[in-house]
C-alpha cells in the first residue's frame, strides 16, 4: 500500500466534524468510550444522572483534546428527558453522527425471587430507554443520510448468567433490537452495531473482584485478567468511524477470550 492510500485509510478512523452521543458516561466504560471519541475528533455529549458530576469531565476532556463537550444531565428510562436531550443536542450542535448507547443498571436476585419493580427499573432503562433514544436519534440521522448507533451489550446478550435475570432479558433483547434497526436503517446509510464487554474493572463489578468469583473469572478468561475501560474505545472509534460503513447488526465480544473457550482453565 502507497503512503497516500495508507493515509487515506488512517483517515477513515478520524471522527473530525461529526458529534457524538453517549449515555451513562460519567464513569467507566461510557466514559473511556467518550474520552476514545473525543480523542479521535469528534465533538461530545456526554449524559448521566449527575450534572456535577459531568461538569467537571467535560471541562477535563475538552481541555485535553480540543473538542467541543456539552455535559447534559438525563434519565435515558425518562422519554421525555430522552426528547430534551436530543433536543439540547441538536439545538447546540446542529447534527448528531454517533449515539453510544451505554446507559445500564442491574439488580441482581434469583429469578423465582425477582421483583416487577427491579424488573421494570432494569429494563426501562437498559431496553426500553435505549430503543426510544436510538429512534429520537436515528430521526435526525434519517434526514442527514448518516449515522452510528453503538449499543452496549452484554455476555448476557448469548449465555445466561446467574441472578441477572432482568439485565439478561434486556441485554438479549438489545441484541435483537440492533439487528432489527441495522436491518430497517440500513438504507438511510445508518449503521447500527453492539459491543458486548467481558468482565471489565468498574464499579459495578468491584463486589465480583473481591469475592470467589473473581478466581472463577480470571481461570475462565484466557486473557488471565480482567478487561479495563479503555479496553473498549478502540472498537468503539471503529463503529463510529467510516471505517465501518459496511459493517451493520454485528456484536463483538471485548472479552479477553472469554467466549471462545467453552471450559477454558488456566494452567500453571
Amino acid at each position: 500500500m502507497n503512503q497516500k492510500s495508507a493515509t487515506g485509510l488512517i483517515q477513515q478512523f478520524r471522527l473530525d466534524g461529526k458529534v457524538s452521543l453517549v449515555t451513562g458516561a460519567s464513569r467507566g466504560i461510557g466514559l473511556a468510550m467518550a474520552e476514545g471519541l473525543a480523542g479521535a475528533g469528534s465533538e461530545l455529549v456526554i449524559v448521566g444522572r449527575k450534572l456535577e458530576t459531568l461538569t467537571p469531565i467535560a471541562e477535563r476532556i475538552a481541555a485535553e483534546t480540543g473538542r467541543t463537550v456539552l455535559p447534559i444531565q438525563a434519565d435515558v428510562g425518562n422519554l421525555t428527558e430522552i426528547d430534551a436531550l436530543v433536543a439540547q443536542t441538536v439545538e447546540t450542535f446542529g447534527r448528531i453522527d454517533v449515539l453510544v448507547n451505554n446507559a445500564g443498571v442491574n439488580r441482581r436476585s434469583p429469578a423465582l425471587d425477582f421483583t416487577e419493580v427491579d424488573w421494570d427499573f432494569v429494563t426501562d432503562i437498559n431496553l426500553k430507554g435505549a430503543f426510544f433514544l436510538a429512534k429520537a436519534c436515528g430521526n435526525i440521522m434519517k434526514e442527514q443520510k448518516s449515522g452510528k448507533v453503538i449499543n452496549t451489550l452484554s455476555l448476557t446478550s448469548a449465555i445466561g448468567l446467574p441472578t441477572s435475570v432482568a439485565y439478561t432479558a434486556a441485554k438479549g433483547g438489545l441484541l435483537q433490537l440492533t439487528k432489527l434497526l441495522a436491518v430497517e436503517w440500513a438504507e438511510h446509510n445508518i449503521q447500527v452495531n453492539g459491543i458486548a464487554p467481558g468482565f471489565i474493572r468498574t464499579e459495578m463489578t468491584a463486589p465480583a473482584r473481591e469475592d470467589a468469583r473473581n478466581e472463577w473469572i480470571l481461570n475462565r478468561t484466557p486473557a488471565y485478567r480482567w478487561g479495563e475501560p479503555e479496553d473498549l474505545a478502540g472498537l468503539t472509534i471503529f463503529f463510529a468511524s467510516n471505517a465501518s460503513d459496511f459493517v451493520t447488526g454485528q456484536m463483538v465480544f471485548v472479552d479477553g477470550g472469554f467466549m471462545a473457550g467453552s471450559d477454558w482453565r488456566r494452567r500453571s
